[in-house]
Formats: structure tokens, sequence, C-alpha cells
């Protein structure tokens, strides 16, 4: 019983986490629980000043959002063409320092092989995270894929620093 309440509270503190990082204030309530072992629990409230690296600040420019959407469009069709070497440049300089061409080119031949087929594009959502703008980007071609970008500004241009895949979907859009 005692490992259930433990769990419970352990599950309460992380939610009010995910919860307050979801807000859209510039301040962001932390809950911090501690269970006693006689079974009572004490909740301490306190505010914690956020940084503007931490909390999206407000949406993208429509304009900018169609340079960073050119972007990835422009390297998509790198990809889709096979020109590693071009598509690599669409990256953010830390990202080429660590990357070759073809360690490039096996990622997303494993990864993200439907890159390989010039997907279309669509951006979803686009925030901004200090200099930085993470995007929300769904591309499809049979299949529907949600990826989330990071651009940074870098050599006057907006560069990829960073693309994961979230998710999949047959047949039906994100």
């Amino acid at each position: 019983m005692n490992s259930h309440l433990h769990r419970c509270i352990i599950g309460l503190a992380a939610h009010t986490l995910v919860i307050a990082g979801c807000a859209g204030s510039s301040d962001v309530a932390e809950t911090a629980v501690t269970a006693e072992s006689s079974g009572t629990v004490t909740v301490v409230e306190t505010t914690v000043p956020t940084t503007p690296s931490t909390v999206p600040r407000a949406t993208c420019p429509e304009d900018e959002s169609g340079e960073l959407r050119a972007v990835i469009e422009a390297q998509t069709f790198a990809i889709s063409r096979g020109d590693f070497v071009a598509a690599l440049s669409y990256s953010s300089a830390s990202f080429r320092s660590n990357t070759t061409a073809e360690q490039f080119e096996r990622m997303i031949s494993y990864e993200y092989g439907f890159l390989l087929r010039n997907p279309s594009i669509s951006v979803a959502a686009c925030q901004l995270m200090g200099d930085s703008r993470d995007l929300l980007v769904e591309l499809g071609t049979e299949r529907r894929h949600v990826m989330a970008y990071v651009l940074t500004p870098d050599e006057g241009q907006w560069r990829i620093d960073v693309a994961a895949l979230l998710g999949e979907f047959d047949g039906m859009t994100a």
C-alpha cells in the first residue's frame, strides 16, 4: 500500500510539472511533493521564473514561417534527388561539423526513408524559442509523417539543427 501511495504521489508531481511546463505564463508553478513514512503528504508550491529559452513566447510571424518551410522543403527536395551534400548544407554548422554526407545519407535511408520520396510538407505549428524556431511539420506521400524541427539562425540563414520523427499515420492527417 505504501508503495502504491508513493507511485501516486510521484505521478501527481510529474503530472503537475507537465501541466506547468505547458503554461503560457512567464512564471511556472513547480510543485515539490514529499512523502513521509507515516503516510502523510506535504505539498509545497513555489513559483520559479522561467527563461525565454524554456517557454515558447509566441508563434512565428507568417513570413518567417514561410522562410523556415522553404528550408525544410529545399532539404527534402535535395534528399529526394539523392544529393546528400546539398541536403546537408541546409543543416546547422554544428550538425555538419559532426556528420559527413555519407553518414547523413545512411541516417536518412535507415530512419527517414520516406524523405527519399519528396513528400508534401505542411507546417502545423511554429513557435519562437529564444533565437531558435520550433516547428511541427506534417509530411506525406502514401503515409503521413509528423516531425519536429528546430531551426536556428546560422551563417545569416535559417538552418536545420534538429529533426525528429514523432509519428506516422496511414491514410489520415495528423
